[in-house]
């Protein structure tokens, strides 16, 4: 059912192993916004909640990565690690039969910002700092967050803050601080699927939570304590977790507005809909009369709703792997292959698409900007097709 999410378009992942023995640093381009970015990891540790897949009893205990945007003129950009090196080797590893070759994940990186000066909090100590809307994300089942660190990047440097949430156990890995790890656990069945949805929505909900606390704020970003508002929160996802973010908006209000990234729908959230703005961006072949959960929950959404096609696209394009694809010579070497795995859209461009389009409805949702980007056909994005209203 979530073959392409799960198997993580291994013969790719083939392709990019072979080329890396000549490659000891890839990085992404800059993102496309006005802002550099800052990213800060943490662990989350719910001590209300026993994790309902550990062997043993014990606190769910969640990773995030925060992306916030940083002027320019605050930061000095360096190079950073794609991924943490266990996770990396992990996923070399977990590829290696397909000829995926050890340090190709690791010769990922990212352009991200680094403070030229300390902030100062001193009692008395004015400084002017511009706040941004909030926006969780919740990746594809099977897949860590940090497969779509490129994405949210993009989508905060053009003015939000973006939390990526792992979901242990469903993740193929989940690397803490302490370099302990939690594998994939084997969730398969429609039954097994639907339950750990329910598990996702508490995780996202938790995150929240906990980005309400001033104690949580003041560790990850001190100069925004008491100015990020987490009563009015935007949601997206990928895959299952594109029904993470139409289910959490369903159990938790605080979410005003949310994105479905090609994903099936799971729970009551089809027969019970939503009352608030919902976007599904779908690739192309996928729409309302093709997946029929889909089309449950379509006419119970009485908000604001648009169906997006983007051509040239398929379900792995909603992840960073075309961009890498491309950086790393794939698609001129395998054309035929790259295409049928990740799209004929370039990863830059189908990049591009996503996180402006993104932006656009949350800058909607979020900040009342109005974009015509959701009324029709766009003379710059003629690849995006609006479906149904």
């Amino acid at each position: 059912m979530y073959k392409a999410a799960t198997n993580r378009l291994l013969q790719a992942a083939l392709f990019f192993g072979q080329l890396c023995l000549s490659i000891h640093a890839i990085s992404f381009p800059p993102p496309i916004g006005h802002y550099n970015t800052s990213i800060v990891t943490a662990e989350l540790v719910d001590h209300s909640r026993l994790d309902p897949y550990a062997s043993t009893p014990q606190p769910r205990s969640l990773m995030i990565s925060l992306f916030k945007p940083v002027s320019p003129s605050a930061c000095s950009p360096y190079q950073a690690p794609y991924m943490d090196p266990i996770t990396a080797a992990f996923e070399d590893a977990e590829y290696a039969g397909f000829g995926v070759l050890p340090g190709s994940v690791e010769a990922l990186s990212m352009e991200i910002c680094q403070r030229n000066t300390r902030l100062d909090l001193s009692p008395g100590h004015f400084v002017k700092v511009p706040t941004y809307p909030l926006i969780l994300f919740s990746p594809g089942m099977g897949n860590t967050r940090l497969f779509y660190s490129a994405m949210a990047q993009q989508l905060a440097s053009t003015g939000y803050i973006v939390v990526t949430v792992d979901h242990p156990y469903d993740a193929d890995i989940v690397t803490f601080p302490d370099n302990s790890t939690i594998l994939a656990a084997n969730i398969t069945t429609d039954d097994q699927i639907v339950e750990d949805l329910y598990v996702r929505v508490q995780d996202i909900s938790f995150v929240l939570d906990q980005l309400s606390l001033p104690s949580t704020i003041l560790r990850l970003l001190p100069e925004l304590a008491g100015r990020i508002d987490v009563s009015k929160v935007g949601i997206f996802g990928h895959s299952l977790g594109g029904a993470t973010a139409a289910q959490a908006m369903l159990s938790d209000r605080r979410f005003i507005g949310g994105i479905n990234l090609d994903g099936m729908l799971f729970g009551s959230v089809i027969e019970r809909g939503l009352d608030r703005p919902f976007v599904i961006f779908a690739h192309e072949g996928h729409n309302l009369t093709t997946d029929a959960t889909w089309a449950a929950f379509w006419p119970n959404l009485s908000g604001f709703r648009r169906e997006l096609i983007l051509n040239g696209s398929t379900h792995g394009t909603f992840t960073d792997l075309p961009e890498v694809a491309d950086l790393i010579g794939l698609r001129a070497e395998f054309p035929q292959q790259v295409t049928e795995l990740l799209g004929s859209t370039l990863g830059e461009r189908a990049s591009q698409i996503i996180a402006t389009y993104v932006s656009s409805f949350f800058g909607f949702v979020l900040k009342g900007k109005k974009s015509e980007l959701y009324d029709g056909p766009s003379k710059d994005f003629p690849e995006v097709a609006i479906g149904a209203f």
